[in-house]
Formats: C-alpha cells, structure tokens, sequence
C-alpha cells in the first residue's frame, strides 16, 4: 500500500510539474534588442550590427549620436549590447558617452578604446576598437544599410552593416 501511494504522489507531482516546467522552457528566441531613444531624441544616429557568420544574429550591436555640425562628424556611443544578453548603456547624463574619432579614410573609419575583460589579474584590459563604414557619407541619411568592418581583437573583426537615420 505504501509502495502504491508513493507511486501516485510522484504522478501527481509529474502532472502538477509538467505545465510549470514548459512555462519555463522558451517559447522562442528572444528578440534582438532595438536602439533605444537616447534622452534628447533629436538628432542624427548611427547603428550597427556584425555578425559571426550569416546575418540571422547579430553577435554585437553598437548606436550612436552623431553630431554633423562641425568640420567633423562627432560620434558618441550610445549603447552596447552583445548576443549574450550583455549592454552598456551611456546616457550622457550620470555618466558620459564615450566618444569615438572620425577619419575619412577610404573606407571612413570610427574608432576608440573599450575595455574589455581577460584573466589577468586585473581582469580587465583596454584595446583599440574601430567600425570601418564602406561607402559611407556622413551627411546622407535613411533607411538603407550599408557594408561595415568591426576591427577589434576581443570581437574578432566581425563583418556586418550600418544605417544612419535623422531625427
């Protein structure tokens, strides 16, 4: 008898585990995350997004404001968001946006330093970081997407595209 209810006490906890677990199991892949409005909406933004092998998921994305106004264009990161669920954020308010320079160069190049983690002692480390843009003009806007290069050791120099959009 006891063999037996210990029997139906683990088919009732089966039945009773059984709908909460695939509540717990994703339904699907979760959507890669849109560029998000800084908190002055206005302007120009650049994003772009590399990939490891095809264009089905981005492995990291980067969104910046770009300020056209002097002989220049001025580039400050926005965001930073890697297919693992990892972002950075800059809101320009509690702490500011890192800015990345501007070459013309054939093809146009931003660039800058990130810190990225290692196993050193520190666990951390700087290194240069730079988002070759093909056939880039920094004063045309819209929606079409154009080559990109992300050259950086820690991502791996990484194909991919960008778009630029005004406000």
């Amino acid at each position: 008898m006891t063999t037996r209810r210990l029997g139906l006490f683990a088919l009732l906890a089966v039945i009773l585990a059984g709908p909460g677990a695939w509540l717990l199991w994703p339904a699907e892949e979760a959507p890669q995350p849109e560029p998000r409005q800084a908190q002055d909406s206005g302007g120009t933004r650049l994003y772009c997004q590399f990939y490891v092998f095809t264009e089905q998921r981005p492995r990291v994305a980067f969104y910046f404001e770009v300020d056209r106004e002097g002989a220049a264009p001025a580039y400050r990161q926005i965001y930073v968001a890697e297919d693992n669920g990892e972002r950075a954020d800059f809101d320009g308010v509690s702490e500011p946006r890192p800015a990345w320079a501007f070459s013309a160069s054939e093809p146009a190049r931003i660039s800058s330093r990130i810190t990225v983690p290692d196993a050193s002692q520190a666990a951390q480390h700087e290194e240069d970081i730079a988002i070759e843009l093909h056939r880039y003009e920094p004063k045309a806007e819209g929606p079409v997407w154009f080559e990109a290069s992300l050259k950086n050791v820690h991502y791996q120099n990484l194909p991919g595209k960008c778009r630029q959009s005004g406000a």
